[in-house]
């Protein structure tokens, strides 16, 4: 059960090391501005593998979905950015129970978007976590968790990729060992927890008085949306890639940009720059910071609007 591009490469891991009797996705989605039904990426390559597929509309109280599932009688269901909560019925139906691929490492950052806040939040781990699935919110006893290094320099996409890698290692290392009974699932500390909630559009605002490692983490995190943005003379921009900040202080108000030959800063809180190596204009093709100075986008004084 999965639905974006990111659960591609474990269902090609699974179609390799077990036998997969059924793929259930999400319907498809009027997309862009023409409003054309676009199928989602598991349903493009379950197609190309040949397995059989299945869209409901709606997981709960689905009678002809819970029959797909008994028909076939599945040994363990894995469950990956499927994208609905699965009812009872389901997470009791296999044999082995329904078992979740999860980018954190709980139960730290339990939630819809693990990866985003670990980087909001500057942290310098994360990991996946393999683990059966309950009635609550990531909450089911670990099966397998491995680290991964989040570089400071990582944005959401980067560390996705990196996060992905690791879970079809773990999907082959430790899925049947689990499915033979030689693992059992651990119980999460309760006390341990936290949570990565449904990002909103309104995250992406950026507010320059913030200390500028906190505006980097913010801009790297939300990418690729809703971003890191921010207004300047009605104009938004949007902040795609920022660099490690300057070491040495400004006496520059927070927000204001600071021009050096072909580099650009912003001026944050702690009185630190923050280099800025891609950005969009509004109704503009993002671009570096060179062509943004050239087409005389930002000029060196200019200053963001606090939020």
């Amino acid at each position: 059960m999965g639905t974006p591009e990111v659960a591609v490469p474990l269902l090609k891991t699974l179609n390799e090391i077990s036998d997969i009797a059924l793929v259930v996705t999400q319907p498809d989605r009027a997309m862009g501005r023409k409003r054309r039904l676009q199928a989602t990426p598991v349903k493009v390559h379950a197609e190309k593998l040949g397995l059989t597929l299945v869209q409901p509309e709606r997981v709960k109280n689905n009678p002809e979905l819970l029959a797909a599932l008994q028909d076939v009688r599945p040994d363990v269901i894995v469950v990956v950015a499927y994208g609905k909560i699965l009812p009872e019925s389901i997470l009791q139906l296999p044999k082995m129970g329904c078992v979740n691929v999860h980018y954190s490492l709980l139960p730290a950052y339990r939630g819809a978007a693990p990866v985003n806040w670990a980087l909001v939040n500057g942290e310098e781990k994360t990991g996946v976590t393999l683990m059966k699935l309950d009635k609550g919110l990531d909450t089911g006893p670990v099966i397998a968790s491995s680290v991964v290094e989040i570089d400071p320099l990582d944005n959401a996409p980067r560390l996705f990729e990196k996060l992905t890698a690791m879970a079809v290692e773990m999907l082959r290392e430790k899925l049947l060992i689990y499915m033979k009974g030689e693992r059992i699932a651990v119980p999460q500390d309760e006390e341990m927890a936290s949570y990565a909630p449904i990002i909103q559009k309104e995250d992406g605002k950026l507010d320059f008085s913030m200390p500028a490692s906190d505006v980097h983490n913010r801009i790297r995190g939300f990418q690729p949306w809703p971003g890191g943005f921010s207004m300047l003379n009605r104009r938004m921009f949007k902040f795609l890639e920022t660099g490690l900040p300057e070491n040495s202080l400004s006496l520059l108000s927070p927000g204001t940009v600071a021009i050096q030959k072909k580099s650009m800063f912003i001026a944050c809180g702690d009185g630190r720059l923050l280099p800025i190596l891609r950005i969009q204009p509004e109704n503009r093709k993002a671009m570096d910071v060179a062509s943004c100075i050239n087409g005389g986008y930002l000029k060196e004084g200019d200053r963001f609007e606090s939020p």
